[in-house]
């Protein structure tokens, strides 16, 4: 009997060692991953167009960027804000999107239907703000055509010195069967399902796809790559942003009608709702409305999961 004992004191120890091993080696793994991420995230330099916009979007007062090329570029957006008037929690974020085309567009424009969750750390530094983005875009300076694309985009300092469009640099792992890319062209005048959530398990994000309630894993966003959404997300954004450089008008955004047009000229979000920590996803309470220029663009009344937005924009 005291062999026995023993042997299972052995026995559980030695599964306690294997556990901690794994634990071990996948800390060891996401240290790796965040430190390629970065390099990679800083080596490029020179940052996507996308991401000049994005930044104006998350951080309008620091828009003006000699390293985003701020000077020379506006950006505008109608979205939806949950979580920026009251703290609150989010495991995730889903939405039904009507993918459009804008074929007009010249290097330097660019269009994007958007769905976003973020956490800013607490603070006023953007070192410690962490997004994670995913829609439609149409970018010829950043794809080289005027097709509309899947894109994904993250980053752990408000896109100061992090920074990744699609699978530019590290941090987004495809999943294995997975029959999307990011970066993909995607066909137009079809209804698109987004959920970004978190993995409660890991602590990874995940990024699911496809039409209706029918989502397919795409990948995730390694938990290790950021600092604040290691924990939960503070703030959800829905809605369109677009941006454009001296030489030209505004594009158009969304279907290019503004919500006064009513469905079906006016593009859509339906299905607006957050994750919660159980992967439960539910209707959302408190929204703030942001539109920077109502000349060009603007966002429906918000009528329990669903709004209207964009615009024809030709503004200067």
């Amino acid at each position: 009997m005291a062999l026995l004992k023993r042997l299972c004191c052995l026995v559980a120890a030695f599964c306690v060692l294997l556990v901690q091993e794994k634990v071990n080696a996948r800390e060891f793994h996401g240290q790796a991953v965040k430190k390629r991420s970065l390099q990679r995230a800083t080596l490029f330099g020179k940052k996507s167009e996308f991401e000049r916009a994005v930044s104006a979007l998350m951080n309008p007062e620091f828009h003006v960027d000699e390293a985003l090329g701020g000077q020379d570029y506006t950006n505008n957006w109608a979205v939806y804000v949950a979580g920026a008037t009251a703290p609150v929690k989010f495991a995730g974020a889903t939405a039904k999107q009507v993918v459009y085309g804008v074929p007009n567009l010249k290097a330097g424009q660019i269009s994007a239907a958007i769905v976003s969750v973020a956490n800013r750390g607490g603070g006023g530094s953007l070192d410690t703000q962490n997004f994670i983005m995913a829609g439609w875009l149409v970018s010829p300076g950043d794809y080289g055509d005027t097709r509309t694309h899947f894109f994904t985009y993250w980053t752990a300092d408000g896109s100061r010195n992090t920074g990744c469009l699609d699978t530019r640099c590290w941090g987004f792992i495809l999943a294995n069967n997975s029959q999307l890319i990011p970066g993909a062209v995607i066909d137009n005048y079809y209804d698109m399902s987004i959920k970004i959530f978190k993995d409660q398990n890991t602590g990874d994000w995940w990024l699911h796809y496809g039409q209706g309630d029918n989502l397919t894993p795409m990948g995730y966003f390694s938990k290790w790559i950021f600092t604040s959404l290691q924990q939960d997300a503070t703030e959800l954004q829905f809605g369109g942003l677009v941006s454009f450089n001296s030489s030209y008008t505004s594009p158009p955004m969304g279907s290019g009608h503004f919500p006064s047009k009513g469905e079906p000229a006016a593009a859509s979000f339906k299905g607006v709702r957050f994750v919660d920590a159980n992967g439960l996803e539910n209707p959302i309470t408190d929204i703030r409305y942001n539109v920077n220029n109502d000349k060009c663009y603007d966002l429906g009344e918000f009528v329990y999961d669903h709004f209207l937005y964009g615009g024809p924009g030709g503004c200067k």
